[in-house]
């Protein structure tokens, strides 16, 4: 019964889709699919059979086309339909930065990606690594003003942002990735040497420290943006909660939290660029269909859109805007902790009595206890965890969850952190979708089918990105279970709120896999720079993948300290086919992060590169 009901479960997501899409447009009735309801250790799932597939697939529908419409907006501003975690708070202090002001042109770093290199300059003039990597000193640059009335940016602000933020130094950090400002710079305070000039003394030199640590669009959003002390030393914690002060071309004008927030141009001329709009306002639309119909009215200027509508937009003549990102949705296998010594402190970690081996968890490989009562004979758990791993990694097709779940866009990804189309990337990477060998492989590893098809069953939690298990990422995540239970594997599809499940990966407790991007799984990252750091010990007590490795940690140590780019490239192919064969964080499928805007009234918006869409400061209007 298992593998009857399963096999189609990917395109009753599919059906689903495109019967809401066709009610909210007016377009044809829905599909009359022959539909079962098959419940999956409390999860529900519609499938349709395989009659009804076949019968839909051989016509293809046409998209339910919209107008562009005239836009509302008047006097150079522009409104904007996103989602809604950006507007949680507008604090620039960095116990609780507002990472979102970078997307809004309000906050500045000290370098940003350019259309090439992701160290270019910002509020940094210049900088000198001393001969032997072991700090740095930062010119500050000159003239640049805070908003409204809060001076000139000096060292001691720049500096003061940055040991606020790392949680060495401020246990109250709540920074996003904060952890990694840890890593870099310990528990030793970057200091201003004088008015323009600050120096930071690396706890461990990454050479990732401009191109990504005190960067613009840093790695799972670790900010640093400019914000004045005196600001705080006057006004207080509290006010600095509510209100937001940095440095960039638009300022915060209103903002009303979890509805929206309305930015003006700065009444200045600024340092880097004027402005060419006049007013900029985010509204928080968690509901597609509806970010959908504030395009379609001319009540949005811009909108976010899911993966399943991107198609019709595009066709439809509105203008894609991005910033050339895609987030990779992979699975990482937390619980397979290797490292025996922690990189931080050098003690040794006792994993006696460490929770995740407790128990045998068929993707979790036990070096510790190599033997144990279900391992084929002579394999030992590591081998046949690794087994298991490579068999989920193989009996997904990519190639259908880009059509069906994201409408046609998008791409596949194999290993995670890695794009498939960097010409350092070696197809012999690929984990080709191949149900027959991923069953051949589970017989191996001594979990055979029984009569009904089942093997064993396992958990996916469904991670933050991508509106987590509400938005796209929760269809990926049932289009990749759907997968693993065709080939006997039982899956039990968790969607519950992303700051539950957290303190299990901080804490290194949790065993059940995630679909994540897990930081730096970000389509447009570099190829050379150090991948792995959160899979490693060197951020304990903040942020990981749940899992760890002593080889991972050398090949990023090594990758984090070495100067030469052609190194680095080489360090990560070594990384690359280590995390191939171990399957530790297989990816599935690249989703892109795309805007969409009406071509009636906005005629270009450039950006550089980055996590999410930047510099509305660039719109050029009609």
């Amino acid at each position: 019964m298992l593998k009857q009901c399963t096999s189609m479960r990917l395109l009753g997501v599919l059906f689903l889709a495109i019967a809401a899409t066709l009610a909210a447009c007016g377009g044809d009735a829905e599909p009359q699919v022959i539909k079962e309801t098959v419940v999956v250790k409390e999860t529900v799932v519609v499938v349709a059979t395989a009659a009804a597939m076949a019968e839909t697939t051989e016509t293809e529908r046409p998209l339910a086309l919209i107008d562009v419409p005239q836009s509302k907006s008047s006097g150079g501003s522009v409104v904007m339909a996103d989602l809604a975690q950006a507007l949680g708070g507008t604090g620039s202090l960095p116990d609780a930065p507002m990472g979102a002001s970078r997307q809004w042109g309000a906050g500045e770093s000290l370098f940003t990606p350019g259309a090439a290199d992701w160290d270019v300059p910002m509020l940094a003039e210049s900088w000198e690594l001393a001969s032997d990597l072991s700090s740095v000193t930062i010119d500050i640059r000159s003239g640049v003003r805070f908003h409204k009335d809060w001076g000139e940016v000096k060292a001691e602000d720049i500096a003061w942002v940055i040991n606020r933020t790392n949680p060495a130094l401020n246990p109250e950090s709540i920074a996003a990735s904060a952890a990694n400002l840890s890593a870099l710079f310990g528990d030793v305070p970057v200091e201003a040497v004088d008015e323009n000039t600050i120096r930071g003394t690396f706890n461990k030199f990454d050479v990732r420290w401009a191109s990504n640590f005190l960067n613009q669009e840093a790695s799972g959003g670790l900010t640093t943006i400019a914000t004045p002390k005196r600001a705080f030393d006057e006004m207080g914690r509290d006010w600095l909660k509510d209100n937001f002060i940095s440095t960039g071309p638009l300022q915060v004008k209103e903002f009303k939290t979890g509805v929206s927030v309305t930015l003006e141009k700065v009444p200045y001329s600024h340092w880097r660029k004027d402005a060419q709009i006049q007013e900029f306002k985010v509204l928080a639309v968690p509901e597609e269909s509806t970010r959908v119909a504030l395009l379609q009215t001319g009540e949005a200027d811009v909108a976010f859109i899911d993966p399943k509508d991107l198609a019709r937009l595009n066709q439809s003549g509105f203008l894609q805007v991005s910033a050339g990102q895609g987030i990779q949705e992979g699975v990482m296998f937390p619980g397979n902790l290797w490292e025996t010594t922690n990189a931080l402190t050098n003690e040794p970690i006792d994993f006696v009595q460490h929770g995740v081996y407790v128990h045998d968890h068929n993707w979790t490989g036990n070096p510790f206890k190599p033997e144990d009562a279900n391992n084929p004979s002579g394999m030992d758990d590591m081998e046949q965890a690794r087994l298991v791993r490579q068999a989920l990694a193989r009996s997904v097709d990519r190639a259908a969850i880009v059509e069906h779940v994201l409408g046609g866009v998008g791409e596949p990804v194999h290993v995670t952190y890695f794009s498939t189309n960097n010409p350092n990337w070696d197809d012999k990477f690929l984990y080709p979708y191949d149900p027959a060998e991923a069953s051949r492989l589970l017989d191996q590893a001594g979990f055979p089918a029984d009569d009904d098809g089942f093997r064993f069953e396992m958990p996916l939690f469904v991670g933050p990105e991508l509106g987590g298990g509400e938005g796209p990422a929760g269809e990926i995540g049932d289009a990749i279970a759907g997968f693993w239970e065709d080939v006997g594997i039982r899956v039990k599809v968790l969607k519950y709120a992303y700051g539950v499940f957290r303190p299990g990966l901080v804490s290194r407790t949790t065993i059940v896999p995630m679909l994540t991007s897990c930081d730096d799984g970000k389509e447009s990252f570099p190829f050379d720079w150090p991948k792995g750091l959160v899979q490693t010990t060197l951020t304990r007590g903040g942020f990981s993948c749940g899992f760890e490795s002593p080889e991972i940690l050398t090949w990023y140590q090594a990758a984090a300290s070495e100067p030469d780019r052609e190194k680095r490239i080489e360090i990560n192919k070594e990384y690359l086919a280590y995390m191939h064969n171990w399957a530790l964080f297989p990816g599935y499928v690249t989703v892109p992060n795309a805007w969409f805007a009406n071509p009636n009234h906005i005629q270009e918006w450039p950006m550089h590169l980055g996590n999410s869409y930047n510099s509305p400061e660039n719109i050029v209007l009609k």
